[in-house]
């Protein structure tokens, strides 16, 4: 019986072999395969994510800011486009030839360029907002082998064209884009867009490339203001001088226009961005205050411009110990316009005492004293005026002569505008409009009626009595050649540290209108404790005719004297 050989063993160990070989070798590029399969399945984002990182870059850059203007459209403050240079230590090749190079086109110390490399762990800003030649340069040399390494990143720089001009109404905004005071401050959300990150590619040598493809759309807004650049500047000037001549503290020039409210102007003596006085500012207003007792009077009908009021021998006792005095004249009777003229705080305080507590606190609250305007301004103060069943006998007489309330610049210059305008307190405005990218207006100073005040005959009667003040009064010196001038005067001693009222110590002030026959313009001066003596008369008034003149003059407002040389 034949049997079958057996399989030789070399056969079955050649064959085993070359398929365990077989099996071994498929069994990498199955790993691979299948790794790689789970990576693109379940790992593809976190990957794609990495390789994105690790070709581009996306750089915070500060966006356009937009512009705040004057109502005219001349720029106040706008945004200009700068650069800031940084190092990128990773790819600089030469340290000793890349810091050689920033110290000479950067006019900076070697050393203190090394400080801030050894300081960093990377990348560092060696200058901030550096000057075009110098971005020139640089850019220059960003594709060779000096500029490997080397940044330079777009930034915005708010510049004023105009200097320190309404620099307290516009405020401040800070490097990052942030208004920080004033208008600035107030309308941020409207000027500023957040910091963009623009994605750019790292190229070999590690410049960047920004990606052309990425276009920023612009939402900001420009905001134009009631303010004319040329009325603050004539302003400025003229209250910057009487400040200086006169030794005072600061001092506050407004421009309103009566008929709409529009604040032309707003003047701060010495300038701090972001602080008006005209609207953050509060004092008694001393004379000037008796305009408004005296309307409020001949408006309720309690006394009429021909009464005379008597002069107690210019010594008059309110109350036990308390006596008011009259040295500015010897008559022992004025008539209203006189009171005014003279600024007698007897007549006036004896026309308050006439009118009543109640009735001269309604029409002080009407006129606006004691709440805030709503002109919005950051800081706005209400002033203050006590309710008047407080009041004494006292209390009313001396608030018929502007003391015992507070009030603003803006306040005063608005209750003056109402006489102007015919007896209609208006909303006054420092914010003309606000123009979006998109096309969109949105009107921000469309004349709005408060309330009425006086009757239309109070005014034209008070118009009368203020220009009588100006003609042959304490306001001689607001005198225009041409024009017929309504205005008030005022000297108000100011609180002592230690109690009462410092003699040396006071407020000058004068608030009127022009043309007085078509008021054009209401023009308010303040100057806060002068060191030289001097009187509204002859410290406030001469600066208010210095304005006045001028916009009337840019205006070309016609004469309203007929009979003038």
């Amino acid at each position: 019986m034949l049997r079958k050989p057996a399989a030789s063993p070399v056969v079955f160990n050649v064959k085993s072999r070359m398929r365990t070989a077989g099996m071994v070798i498929l069994l990498a590029p199955l790993c691979i395969f299948l790794r790689l399969s789970y990576m693109q399945t379940f790992l593809y984002e976190e990957f794609s994510s990495k390789a994105e990182r690790a070709i581009y870059n996306y750089l915070a850059e500060d966006r356009l800011r937009g512009k705040i203007l004057d109502v005219n459209g001349r720029e106040l403050a706008e945004s200009v486009r700068t650069h800031s240079c940084g190092v990128n230590k990773r790819y600089v090749k030469d340290k000793n030839k890349t810091v050689a190079f920033l110290s000479e086109t950067l006019g900076l110390p070697k050393k203190r360029i090394l400080e801030k490399w050894n300081r960093s762990s990377n990348f560092f800003f060696v200058a901030k907002k550096i000057k075009p030649d110098n971005y020139i340069k640089i850019s220059e040399v960003l594709r060779t082998q000096l500029g490997q390494g080397l940044e330079l990143t777009p930034e915005y720089e708010r510049i004023h064209p105009y200097g320190q001009s309404a620099l307290d109404l516009i405020g401040a905004a800070n490097s990052k884009n942030l208004g920080l005071s004033g208008i600035e401050q107030m309308f941020n959300r409207e000027l500023s867009q957040d910091i963009s990150k623009k994605r750019a590619k790292r190229a070999r040598r590690g410049e960047i490339i920004y990606d052309r493809k990425l276009k920023e759309e612009l939402s900001v807004a420009n905001v134009y203001l009631t303010i004319d650049a040329v009325a603050q500047f004539y302003a400025e000037a003229a209250l910057k001088k009487a400040v200086e001549d006169v030794g005072a503290e600061h001092g506050v020039a407004l421009v309103q226009e009566p008929a709409t409210g529009k604040i032309l102007a707003a003047a701060s003596y010495p300038v701090k961005d972001g602080q008006s006085l005209a609207f953050q500012f509060t004092y008694e207003p001393g004379s000037t205050f008796k305009t408004v007792a005296i309307s409020s009077a001949l408006d309720a009908g309690v006394v009429s411009v021909t009464d005379s009021i008597d002069m107690d021998g210019r010594n008059w006792e309110i109350a036990r110990g308390v006596v008011v005095r009259d040295r500015q004249h010897n008559k022992d009777f004025l008539s209203v316009p006189e009171i005014m003229q003279l600024s007698s705080n007897i007549g006036a305080g004896k026309i308050a005492l006439e009118l009543g507590a109640k009735n001269l606190f309604y029409y002080i609250k009407a006129f606006g004293f004691g709440t805030k305007t709503d002109i919005n301004f950051n800081g706005e103060s209400r002033g203050n005026v006590p309710p008047y069943n407080k009041w004494t006998k006292v209390d009313t007489a001396t608030k018929g002569y502007g003391y015992g309330v507070a009030v603003t610049p803006v306040q005063l210059i608005n209750a003056y505008s109402a006489i102007a305008n015919g007896g209609t307190l208006m909303q006054p405005h420092i914010i003309d409009r606000i123009e979006y990218a998109g096309g969109r207006v949105e009107k921000k100073s469309k004349p709005v009626k408060i309330r009425r005040v006086l009757r239309q005959e109070t005014t034209e009667t008070m118009k009368k009595v203020l220009q009588s003040v100006v003609e042959a009064g304490s306001g001689k010196r607001a005198q225009i050649k041409g024009y017929n001038v309504a205005g008030k005067t005022g000297t108000a001693e100011k609180l002592s540290k230690e109690g009462g009222y410092a003699k040396r110590s006071h407020i000058v002030s004068f608030c009127g209108f022009v043309p007085a026959s078509d008021p054009q313009f209401t023009v308010l001066v303040i100057l806060d404790n002068p060191t030289k003596y001097t009187f509204g008369g002859t410290a406030a008034a001469p600066v208010f005719k210095e304005i006045a003149e001028r916009l009337l003059a840019m205006k070309g407002v016609r004469p309203d004297q007929l009979d003038f040389e």
